[in-house]
């Protein structure tokens, strides 16, 4: 993506910009009759003209330098009014249609950039900044990445020497699926400038893309030598961690990130981007564990009539609406518990919580088959309370022959009745207790001692 050019790069674009129209000579006598006619009222009339647009052309010139130095800080915003005025007032060149263009592309305008771009090369054809820019906009759509490609190979053409346009050709090979021309246009990049993050970290990006977990983490480790604070670097090296459960990087880059976070000086779409796909990575971590320990969700229905107990299956899923009206989640209100970025709810699909923006959110919810071992240590653990608290009951109740009595539903509810048991204890993954060979209780799912 390539910034504006600085004032003094434009001063040939304001000078032809400013030159008044040519104008043709009249015959003698008519020149004679005009000057004879408004001599000294034209003149003042003239000179008053020409002050004006000296001194409008001066605050043209400020309003240029003011609108740049709004890029230069991030305040798009701000740019976008600036180089909006230049333009309504009538002083057409093509930094001015080009920075305003550029502006709007940095809030995520893409159509309105498209736009102002289109303006700035009617004017110029070979302005090479507005052709990066343009191109790297209709990269980003399926349906018009060839005529990005189209712009961005001329933009190298006309400017080999240029690393941001190696880079932005390398990005459009990228996404087109092209790894070998894509590495070679990032290599370029870096080699004309050996300065610049940006080629690495693209470079690391494509490794990454394409497996090569080892070369994309020397890269992104490169830019943060160059950037101890760079966002998307530290990101991206986070996201690999964990990935490769390497718990300690984790740690580390996890740290830095949310440091990082605190400055003032970063984009604000990285900024953001990073930040929903963090906290929507928590919240869904969060519906996920929820889910695979079925809080709360085990039905129990006790029929009075046949003395029988019957547990229903515990392990079956709800969608996250069941789990928000029946406030399950003890941190959070269930409206809190949603992507931050569109607001819509979890949907659930075999154990997995799926983002209808960020998808499968792999930071957190990948650990599926650790969360399954918990959520079974968790059940076995309580059934060995569970197993632990009927022995108990039968040994306090002074039951003389425990085996020839043997352990029912109805020898539980007399253990219950007289006072030593408070309710009935029940097996999580709906086991059914009985008594061994050796008068202990087992479990028919969890087994015995």
């Amino acid at each position: 993506m390539r910034a504006p050019k600085n004032l003094k790069e434009v001063m040939n674009s304001f000078r032809n910009t400013f030159r008044g129209p040519g104008i043709k000579s009249p015959g003698l006598a008519s020149l004679i009759r005009a000057l004879c006619a408004v001599a000294f009222a034209s003149t003042l009339v003239l000179l008053s003209t020409v002050s004006c647009h000296a001194e409008t052309r001066e605050e043209v010139r400020k309003l240029y330098s003011t609108g740049v130095e709004y890029i230069k800080q991030m305040k798009y915003e701000d740019a976008e009014v600036v180089f909006r005025k230049i333009v309504e007032a009538g002083y057409e060149f093509p930094e001015a249609y080009g920075n305003l263009g550029y502006a709007k592309m940095r809030l995520r305008k893409n159509s309105e950039a498209i736009f102002e771009f289109k303006n700035a090369l009617n004017l110029n054809p070979d302005y090479t900044d507005a052709l990066n820019n343009l191109g790297i906009i209709y990269m980003e759509h399926p349906a018009t990445i060839a005529m990005g490609l189209s712009h961005l190979k001329k933009v190298v053409e006309l400017k080999p020497d240029n690393p941001d346009y190696h880079d932005s050709l390398g990005m459009c090979y990228h996404k087109m699926g092209f790894m070998k021309e894509a590495e070679k246009e990032f290599m370029t990049s870096i080699l004309l400038d050996k300065t610049g993050t940006a080629p690495v970290l693209h470079l690391g990006m494509l490794f990454e893309s394409d497996g090569k977990d080892e070369q994309a983490a020397e890269k992104y480790r490169w830019v943060i030598a160059m950037n101890r604070n760079h966002l998307i670097a530290n990101y991206r090296l986070f996201k690999m961690s964990i990935r490769r459960d390497e718990r300690h990087l984790m740690a580390l880059y996890l740290s830095n990130l949310l440091k990082i976070l605190k400055e003032k000086n970063i984009d604000r779409f990285e900024r953001e981007s990073v930040e929903q796909e963090i906290l929507c990575n928590f919240k869904a971590f969060i519906v996920e564990v929820a889910m695979n320990f079925n809080v709360e969700m085990r039905k129990i229905v006790i029929s009075e009539s046949t003395s029988e107990t019957s547990v229903a299956a515990s392990e079956y899923l709800i969608s996250y609406e069941e789990f928000a009206k029946k406030k399950l989640f003890s941190f959070f209100e269930g409206t809190e518990l949603r992507c931050p970025e569109t607001g819509k709810y979890y949907t659930n699909y075999v154990n997995h919580v799926i983002c209808p923006v960020h998808g499968h959110l792999p930071i957190f919810t990948d650990k599926l088959d650790r969360i399954k071992e918990m959520r079974s240590a968790y059940h076995r653990n309580i059934c060995q309370e569970n197993r632990k608290m009927l022995e108990y009951a039968m040994f306090i109740s002074n039951m003389e022959s425990t085996d020839e009595i043997g352990l029912s539903a109805g020898s539980i509810k007399n253990l219950i009745g007289e006072g030593s048991l408070r309710d009935i204890p029940e097996c999580p993954d709906a086991g059914s207790y009985s008594l061994d060979a050796k008068g202990f209780v087992s479990c028919s799912i969890h087994g015995g001692w």
